[in-house]
């Protein structure tokens, strides 16, 4: 059907003879005109140039690439038909690839610029940085000539990559959306900044560099965002570990207060035992309590040392990190050397205080061991 179209004294004609008309008007409605019967008949002449029975108000034919250029290029969106007449299949296939990349990259440069200019500045994306306190303004101006738009060299690739930057900038719902469109705008400030003239046409033709920049700068971001998480991991299992120990030696030394209370105790029954038998269960009751304590002491002693394995296990998972490597293998050794400290003190702690237990130990056998020579 599209061989049937030709430019007539500047109007479109679509040539209806042999053609069934309603298969004309279902041509055209697949191509936008959703009111065919406004259009003009003249014998067998179809008269395509009547805005008010297309979408929008456009008419998706084209006699040239330069009347086609004309027509889209300050639109805010790409019409969802568009055919210049006389082009072979590569050519149109060519043209088409070039407005998808055209309004793709505007949609995406509308999205990063943080201004759309006013009436003094028409036709411009508005971008600001920031840098050492130098704020710096770029102006991308999207207008450009239909020579300069066929001039640009851009394959199947580089419309893939333009799809997902775009994509990657629209994606409102992903709480990590604001920081893409940030590395993509630092992106594009860094790949313009030597440019005496910025324009669409210097991006649409880097395209491809465009989107290598920036899934480079933006890994590395994601990069940096793990590394912090894992850092913050490790802090917490530090403090998590620290607390544990703090927790089982303020527990032991609630215990220890039983040391001064034994001697207190054992002192009480001294005083009217008698006989061996009273020194015996005496004594038996003192080999009971200081086990019990020492043990217990022993006990937390272990569950320190198993704590500590507990967090260099948990640490190996990082063995494998690449990136951010010496400030994670730095904050394990700060938190290893953390809470080797405090085990050490509260090994020590737990140390002296068995020993006060073996002392009272000592101390009380050797009292009944001089009641029991001085029994008669």
């Amino acid at each position: 059907m599209f061989d049937r179209i030709s430019l007539d004294d500047d109007q479109l004609i679509l040539d209806t003879r042999s053609v069934d008309m309603a298969e004309v008007f279902a041509f055209l409605k697949e191509h936008g005109c959703h009111n065919p019967e406004k259009l003009e008949l003249f014998g067998t002449d179809l008269c395509l140039t009547a805005p008010s029975a297309w979408d929008a108000s456009f008419v998706p034919f084209f006699a040239s690439t330069e009347a086609m250029w004309h027509a889209v290029r300050t639109r805010s969106k790409k019409p969802e038909h568009m055919h210049v007449i006389g082009l072979d299949e590569d050519q149109q296939v060519s043209v088409s690839r070039l407005i998808d990349l055209y309004f793709l990259l505007r949609e995406t440069l509308k999205t990063l610029c943080h201004s759309e200019g006013d009436d003094s500045q028409t036709h411009k994306y508005i971008f600001f940085s920031s840098k050492e306190s130098l704020l710096t303004k770029l102006e991308i101006s999207y207008l450009m000539t239909c020579s300069e738009l066929m001039a640009i060299d851009v394959g199947e690739m580089g419309l893939k990559d333009a799809q997902k930057m775009h994509a990657a900038v629209m994606a409102d719902e992903d709480v990590h959306c604001e920081e893409r469109r940030h590395v993509m705008r630092e992106t594009l400030a860094d790949l313009l900044k030597d440019e005496k003239e910025c324009s669409l046409r210097l991006v649409m033709g880097f395209v491809s560099k465009f989107y290598k920049k920036y899934n480079e700068r933006y890994k590395v971001y994601v990069s940096k965002f793990s590394v912090n998480k894992i850092l913050t991991e490790i802090e917490s299992d530090c403090v998590s570990f620290l607390s544990k120990v703090q927790d089982s030696i303020m527990g032991q030394q609630t215990k220890a207060f039983a040391v001064p209370g034994g001697i207190v105790a054992a002192g009480a029954i001294l005083k009217p035992a008698t006989t061996p038998w009273d020194y015996l269960v005496i004594l038996v009751g003192l080999v009971i309590s200081t086990w019990m304590i020492t043990s217990l002491n022993n006990n937390v002693v272990s569950h320190i040392d198993l704590l500590a394995e507990q967090f260099d296990r948990s640490t190996k998972k990082y063995d494998d990190i690449v990136v951010g490597v010496e400030e994670i293998q730095e904050k394990i050794e700060d938190s290893r050397k953390k809470l080797s400290s405090s085990s050490e003190s509260a090994k020590s702690k737990l140390g002296i205080l068995t020993r006060v237990c073996y002392l009272v130990f000592i101390l009380v056998s050797l009292i009944l061991l001089k009641r029991f020579l001085e029994t008669p």
